[in-house]
């Protein structure tokens, strides 16, 4: 894994301890979680609000940093080690509690995203979002994931942009790889049928308005949501294999693999790690994927 300090400081590998580097179809879509070893110059570049670079394209913003000793002592000088956590910098400003309200009416979901202080130019596969409301002292994250839900969708981060995507839209792509190694099942339809349930809410003339009751599940209440947006929130992603696989940086949330004997899964959440082998540890190179299936 490269990493980048400065725009353009390359961070040997060697001194890289332990890096994970995450894509998921959410709000916010890359994460970092790196431990690297510091000297007194480059220590100051990696305190909280300093920039991370990696050689696939991300550009990070730390918003958590811990430096300290590692109890090794090499060339006379004790070996010193950041940790810290990253993510993308155009959407950091939606992970943060806001102070005072956001409240928006038939906006497209580019212009929710810049009104909670994300730096987007604008979104592929931007949609209307009919109602945004958060209010002061929360997260804008949760609404936002509340707004995909009612649009039937996901968002990921791709060539440099965000983008919105259906769910059934994920499935209609082409495979990037297949998997033929082991994976693990994950299968629960017990659980599914309390956790995934319908929605229902009253139109205007206070009739109730349903979602879909194909299946026998759980029934929760919506206020002031139309059918279609009901019916939407029904569909979603339900986790069904793990799979670890050699290091590939490319794999990332929203890509489609295939596995033989399986129908085609979608990438839910990407982890690659890579651990130098620094201070006697074990050296590790390899990429965890989540993958899951649609349920409507």
């Amino acid at each position: 894994m490269e990493l980048y300090y400065n725009k353009d400081k390359l961070v040997r590998g060697d001194f890289i301890k332990r890096a994970i580097l995450r894509t998921d179809l959410a709000p916010v879509p890359v994460t970092l979680e790196a431990t690297i070893r510091v000297d007194s110059d480059s220590k100051q570049h990696f305190v909280v609000g300093s920039i991370v670079n990696t050689y696939s394209g991300y550009e990070l913003e730390i918003i958590k940093s811990k430096s300290g000793g590692s109890g090794n002592v090499q060339g006379g000088q004790e070996a010193e080690f950041t940790t810290f956590i990253a993510v993308l910098r155009s959407v950091r400003e939606i992970a943060y509690v806001k102070t005072k309200a956001i409240i928006k009416a038939n906006a497209s979901l580019s212009e929710v995203y810049r009104s909670t202080g994300a730096r987007l130019k604008g979104i592929q596969g931007d949609f209307p979002v009919p109602r945004f409301v958060c209010l002061a002292g929360e997260v804008p994250t949760y609404h936002i994931a509340r707004a995909l839900q009612e649009g039937g969708g996901v968002v990921r981060w791709r060539n440099g942009r965000l983008e919105f995507i259906t769910l059934r839209g994920l499935f209609s792509q082409s495979p990037v790889t297949t998997i033929s190694g082991a994976t693990e099942d994950v299968q629960s339809g017990f659980l599914e049928r309390h956790e995934i349930p319908f929605f229902y809410s009253l139109d205007a003339d206070g009739a109730f308005v349903y979602g879909n009751r194909a299946k026998e599940r759980a029934a929760r209440f919506q206020p002031g949501v139309a059918e279609v947006a009901l019916r939407n929130m029904t569909s979603c992603l339900v986790l069904t294999k793990t799979a670890q696989v050699k290091y590939n940086e490319k794999l990332a949330a929203g890509d489609i693999v295939e596995i033989p004997g399986s129908e085609p899964l979608v990438i839910m959440t990407g982890a690659t790690l890579f651990a130098a082998g620094t201070d006697g540890d074990p050296p590790e190179q390899s990429t965890k994927l989540w993958l899951g299936r649609l349920e409507s």
